[in-house]
């Protein structure tokens, strides 16, 4: 695809990145295939861009590749899985060639990091959580698999995975999944019953690859053995549930549910952290939260002491302690004077 220089004063939303950007300390804050938004280009304004290259594409490609349609997208698919799940509550058999539908829409926008980014936790009601959150971590395990540089039939395989892992909730009682409080000793156990049911539903459709089923019974599964259904350990876990796991737990934590609030995605990535010497693959969450945390570079946000300040540097060796720069000072979240301090929201 041919490229060509403009001034950032003529960009436009919808035109396509054609390199990576950089600030003034090497930190990435746009990627090479990012499409522009309006905070996109305010964030280059302010690290002092003036001109970047772009893709040149048809008016027809630009406008399939905008935030909107994105937006769109999402609904439509949101909309087709509730369905899906919907369907297999009353009874009914896995409809695969709807799944595998909204898996092939899903995989044409793995390229649009920007865009489903900011459909990702837009549904707020908790009914429908169940629903949006499988939509959530197919995308989440698509960009993991991708920034694993794994190759595009593992792409999709894992994207369905995501799509399929909670379908065993199917068969839990709505009381329990969406009760408004801590669940009791009973409840839970029969919560953790559900990737053994979406293991038993998956396996037999003939059209579900065994790699989604075992992805389905293992993501729950913890790198020391302390996990469910099975307790398995390390290799006895399939690397589809491995990624799950992560996408799992970033979306769970990210987004409002009815007996929580959400945390930022620093404070998350924070926990993954720590869980990555324990239950989760290091390798998994290093990649994952070493590259999402670059999307956040040059956006605003509020730390948890009520200061406004902008992300200006991602520290490799502490990726959720970042710099912040507020009006009157700089910022090293990961000194020790400011351990009590986080990124409480991205704005």
């Amino acid at each position: 695809m041919r490229t060509t220089s403009i001034w950032l004063d003529q960009c436009m939303p919808g035109m396509c990145i054609a390199e990576t950007l950089t600030n003034r300390l090497t930190a990435v804050i746009v990627n090479e295939g990012t499409v522009l938004d309006e905070r996109i280009i305010e964030k280059l304004k302010y690290f002092g861009y003036q001109k970047i290259r772009v893709y040149i594409e048809s008016d027809l490609a630009i406008e399939q590749r905008t935030i909107e349609a994105v937006k769109s997208e999402y609904s439509e698919n949101l909309l087709a899985m509730k369905g899906v799940l919907l369907d297999i509550s009353d009874g009914k058999s896995l409809d695969m060639p709807t799944v595998m539908n909204v898996s092939n829409m899903m995989y044409k926008r793995h390229r649009n990091i920007v865009g489903v980014l900011a459909c990702l936790n837009q549904v707020r009601e908790s009914d429908e959580y169940t629903h949006s959150h499988s939509l959530n971590v197919a995308y989440i395990c698509l960009f993991i698999a991708k920034w694993m540089k794994l190759n595009s039939d593992i792409l999709i395989e894992v994207l369905e995975a995501g799509l399929l892992h909670d379908v065993g909730k199917c068969l839990i009682p709505s009381e329990i999944l969406n009760k408004p409080a801590v669940l009791n000793e009973q409840e839970f156990a029969e919560i953790k019953k559900h990737p053994v049911y979406g293991y038993q539903i998956l396996s037999a459709e003939s059209d579900v690859k065994p790699s989604t089923a075992l992805a389905a019974l293992t993501h729950h599964e913890k790198m020391n053995g302390k996990g469910y259904p099975l307790g398995v350990m390390d290799n006895k876990i399939h690397p589809y549930g491995k990624i799950v796991a992560v996408a799992d737990i970033y979306d769970a934590m990210t987004s409002n549910r009815v007996y929580h609030s959400k945390s930022s995605p620093f404070q998350v990535f924070s926990i993954l952290e720590d869980l990555a010497y324990s239950s989760l693959d290091p390798e998994i969450v290093m990649s994952f939260i070493s590259t999402l945390s670059g999307y956040y570079v040059g956006d605003r946000v509020l730390l948890s002491d009520g200061r406004y300040g902008r992300l200006v540097f991602i520290n490799p060796r502490s990726i959720s302690r970042p710099i912040v720069q507020t009006e009157n000072a700089i910022i090293n979240l990961a000194d020790i004077a400011n351990k009590e301090l986080f990124i409480s929201e991205i704005i």
